[in-house]
C-alpha cells in the first residue's frame, strides 16, 4: 500500500470565522498560531463589526490579527444590512425548526428553496480572493453556535474538502454538576471532517441541543482550553512569578477589577452599587493602590467612568486579561470567567458577587445558589461590602502571594486536558495528512 503524501505547506490554507466577540479569537488563538507555525496560510475573516470592533480594543488579540505575517490575510464580511439579513436567514430558520414545518412536502421544498436564494444573497459580496481557491482550503474554524445557523452548510458547500473545527467564544464551564464521573471517550475518529472542540465532557451534556450538535458526523473532542496550557503561558508565568516575589518591595499595591456592566444579570443600580462599593473598599483598607479596570466587552454604560476624574487611582485598561493579571497583586471579579485567567497565573481572585440577588445561570446548592468558580475552588467569595472588605484585609495582609485556595478535582482534570490539547490537534491533522510526524514541535507562545 503506498503511504499518502504530505500536503505541501505553501498550499495548506486556513479559514477562521469570528462573528460574536473577541473571546472567540482568545479561545482559538493558540490553535492559530500552531497552524501559522505549521506553514499554513491563514485567512480570518471578520462577520460582524461588533468582533472586529471588540477585538481592537484587546490589545494581545489585535496583535495577532495585525502581525506581520506574510501567510496571514483579514477580511471583512460585515455591514449593518448584511448583518440584519443574516439574523434574518438564522431566525426564519428556526422558526421553520422550532414549529416542524419541514414535516410538510410543500413547506419543505420552499424552505429549501429559500435557504438556496439566501446563500446566494450571503455570499454575493464574498472575498472573491477566498472563494476562488475554495477547493484549497484545509481547515474552517468557526464559532460552535455557528452550526444552528444556515451559513454553516452554506460554507459547507463551497469548502466541500475542509476539515472544519468548531469551538467555544469563551473558557466558561457549562456543567454544573462538577462532582459527576464524566464518560469519556478516550479514542478520537481522527477520520471524520467535522470536529466539536470543547473544555470537558460536562460542557457537550449541557449544550447538546439533540440536533446539529447530536450529529453522529460530529466528532465531539474535549480538549480543555488551550490558553491554560502550560506551553502557552509559560512567559506569563514567569513574569507573573518574578512579579509577585517583588511585591514587598513596591509602595503600591496593583488591583484588577473584572467588571460586569448593566444588562442581563445586572441592573443599573445593581451595578452602580459594586462599583461604589469596592472603590470605598479598596479607599479604606489600602493607603497606595492603582485600580485597573477591565470592561466587559459589552459593558458600554459603565459607573466606572464617573470615577475617573474623581479619583486618579482608577484607570480603564484595554489590556488582555492576562497580560494585566501577571503585573497585580490581587483580582476583584464581578462574576468573570476571567476569573480562570488569573488564576492560572497564581493571581488570588475575590469574586464580589451575590448569586442569591443575581440568580440568572448561577448553581442551585441547598437553599440558594452558588457560582461555578466557587464550586471550583479558584476564588474567594464575597456576597456583599461587608465580606469583601475582610477578605481584601486578609490579603493585603498577606502581601497577597500567601493566601491560597484549594481548587476542586474537576478543575485540575480540566487544566490537564488542557496541557494536552495540541497533541490531539496534531493527531488530527497528521491523519489528514496535513502535517509531518517529524514536524510537530512547533508553536509560538505569546511574549
Amino acid at each position: 500500500m503506498i503511504k499518502e503524501k504530505t500536503k505541501p505547506s505553501s498550499n495548506k490554507t486556513a479559514i477562521t470565522f469570528l462573528s460574536g466577540s473577541a473571546g472567540e479569537l482568545d479561545w482559538v488563538m493558540p490553535i492559530l498560531s500552531l497552524i501559522l507555525n505549521q506553514g499554513f496560510k491563514l485567512k480570518i475573516i471578520f462577520l460582524s463589526n461588533h468582533v472586529y470592533s471588540s477585538i481592537r480594543k484587546n490589545k494581545m488579540l489585535n496583535d495577532f490579527v495585525n502581525q506581520q505575517n506574510v501567510n496571514l490575510e483579514v477580511f471583512h464580511h460585515t455591514g449593518p444590512y448584511l448583518e440584519r439579513f443574516e439574523r434574518l436567514t438564522y431566525l426564519t430558520h428556526r422558526f421553520f425548526l422550532k414549529f416542524k414545518l419541514n414535516e410538510f412536502v410543500f413547506l419543505r421544498s420552499f424552505h429549501l428553496l429559500l435557504n438556496r436564494i439566501f446563500g446566494i444573497i450571503f455570499l454575493w459580496k464574498f472575498p472573491f480572493n477566498v472563494l476562488d481557491f475554495a477547493e484549497d482550503v484545509d481547515l474552517v474554524l468557526s464559532e460552535y453556535p455557528s452550526l444552528r445557523r444556515p451559513r454553516d452548510a452554506w460554507f459547507k458547500s463551497k469548502f466541500k474538502k475542509s476539515i472544519f473545527f468548531y469551538f467555544p467564544h469563551s473558557p466558561h464551564i457549562y456543567g454544573e454538576d462538577i462532582n459527576t464521573e464524566s464518560n469519556e471517550t478516550k479514542s478520537i475518529d481522527c477520520s471524520k471532517h467535522n470536529f466539536l472542540l470543547l473544555g470537558h465532557p460536562t460542557d457537550y451534556s449541557m449544550i447538546n441541543d439533540g440536533r446539529e450538535l447530536a450529529d453522529p458526523n460530529l466528532e465531539k473532542v474535549f480538549i480543555g482550553h488551550p490558553k491554560y496550557s502550560d506551553i502557552w503561558l509559560k512567559v506569563l508565568k514567569d513574569e507573573a512569578k518574578r512579579y509577585q516575589l517583588e511585591s514587598a518591595s513596591r509602595d503600591k499595591v496593583n488591583i484588577l477589577v473584572l467588571s460586569r456592566g448593566i444588562g442581563s444579570y445586572l441592573d443599573n443600580q445593581a451595578h452602580s452599587n459594586l462599583v461604589e462599593t469596592t472603590i470605598n473598599t479598596i479607599n479604606t483598607l489600602v493607603p497606595n493602590y492603582n485600580l485597573l479596570i477591565k470592561k466587559h466587552p459589552r459593558e458600554l454604560i459603565s459607573s466606572w467612568d464617573e470615577h475617573l476624574d474623581k479619583n486618579t487611582s482608577i484607570e480603564i485598561v484595554n489590556e488582555h486579561i492576562l497580560e494585566i493579571a501577571k503585573n497585580v497583586d490581587f483580582v476583584i471579579s464581578f462574576w468573570s470567567s476571567g476569573a480562570m485567567d488569573c488564576n492560572t497565573l497564581g493571581v488570588p481572585v475575590i469574586e464580589y458577587f451575590d448569586p442569591n440577588k443575581y440568580p440568572k445561570q448561577q448553581i442551585s446548592e441547598g437553599e440558594g445558589f452558588t457560582t461555578i468558580y466557587r464550586k471550583l475552588g479558584i476564588v474567594f467569595p464575597a456576597n456583599n461590602e461587608i465580606e469583601l472588605g475582610r477578605v481584601v484585609a486578609s490579603l493585603v495582609e498577606s502581601n497577597a502571594t500567601k493566601a491560597k485556595i484549594t481548587p476542586h478535582s474537576f478543575y485540575n482534570d480540566l487544566m490537564n486536558k488542557s496541557n494536552k490539547w495540541d497533541k490531539t490537534i496534531k493527531k488530527i491533522l497528521l491523519h489528514h495528512r496535513l502535517i509531518d510526524e517529524d514536524n510537530t514541535d512547533h508553536i509560538e507562545t505569546p511574549a
